[in-house]
Parts: C-alpha cells; structure tokens; sequence
C-alpha cells in the first residue's frame, strides 16, 4: 500500500515538545470519524474537554459552539452523527481534536471514507488550518493536496521510508525508483 505522509508544522514546536507530552499534546482525527453515535454534534465536541481535560458543562460547550462555527457545522450542535453526511462527520471529528487545542493534529487519511464530492470540503477545512499554522501529520493519497499544503512530504511504501523532503523535491524529482513511478503521474500536476 502506497502512503504519503504530508507533515506542516513549526519546526520549533515539534522539537519542544517532550515525550511524555506527545499524548497531551496531540489530537487524533480518524478515518472513520470514530463519532459517539447517541451523543450529539455538540455532545461528541465537548466530551474530551469535560472526561479528560475536566472542564466544566457550561465552558465546555461555549467552547464546543465556537469550534463547530469553526469546522462550518454551528447549525448542526443538536444533530446526531446519522444524520449527517460523511463530510459533515469528518468535520466534527476535526472539530472534536481541534477542542482540545493540541500542539500536533494527526489525521489517518481523512477522506479515505468520503464520497468523493465530500472529499473538498474536508481538505478545504484542512488546509484552513494550515493558514492558522496548525501543526499537522496526515497520512493521505491525495497527492495533489500533499503537494500543495505541505511543507514536507514522506513517501512510505510497506512501512518503509523512500523519499523525504519538500514537496517540491519528492513530486519533481524523486530518486527511489518506486517513488518515481508512482509520482510520476503526479508532477504534470
């Protein structure tokens, strides 16, 4: 299976985050969303910021509306994960993670589960992010994506590292020769 990890971040951040507080400091957004499905849009928003960073109900939620008028989905707080569409999902489980306002976002191939007219509306959200210099990790096989918002790309085939560096160097001129012809088709782009 082919993966391209794109990595945005401030450098400095990532080196002055310490081990022990990569768990703290990180936020996970799942393929397949990983929603409650008997909790609300607003429910499954504030459940990590009032079980695991124990704030209260009332900031909670406050915190939880703004993030939802962040990921575009204010309107949906008392909707259930089944009724709305994958895109919408995906959102939330963006919006969840970006609650909890972790230092490093890490996505596993966030459209992965999308129709593919839903599939933009996810990446437009992401790439919003980065504008705000979010630092994030996303495994994805949308190349063009990679290409544009990344500010480092890693090739992975079978767990194996083949190309690193700048998505300008990995999609143009690559040097492992797997990498090249899987690339290859993407640097017209």
């Amino acid at each position: 299976m082919d993966l391209t990890v794109i990595y945005r971040s401030q450098e400095k951040l990532i080196r002055n985050v310490h081990k022990k507080d990569i768990r703290k400091s990180t936020a996970m957004v799942f393929q397949n969303f990983n929603l409650f499905k008997k909790k609300t849009v607003l429910e499954n928003i504030t459940e990590g910021l009032i079980i695991v960073k124990r704030i209260d109900k009332e900031n909670a939620s406050r915190i939880g509306i703004e993030v939802l008028e962040k990921v575009g989905l204010k309107d949906k707080w008392k909707a259930y994960p089944s009724t709305l569409s994958g895109g919408q999902q995906q959102r939330v489980a963006i919006g969840r993670a970006l609650a909890l306002n972790p230092k490093i976002m890490l996505f596993d191939e966030p459209t992965s589960a999308l129709d593919p007219e839903l599939v933009g509306e996810v990446l437009d959200l992401i790439e919003e992010l980065t504008l705000e210099h979010m630092t994030m990790i996303i495994v994805t096989h949308e190349m063009g994506f990679a290409k544009d918002v990344a500010d480092k790309v890693i090739f992975v085939d079978n767990g194996d590292i083949l190309e690193i560096g700048k998505p300008e160097e990995v999609f143009g001129s690559p040097k492992n020769i797997r990498a090249k012809k899987f690339l290859g088709r993407f640097r017209r782009s």
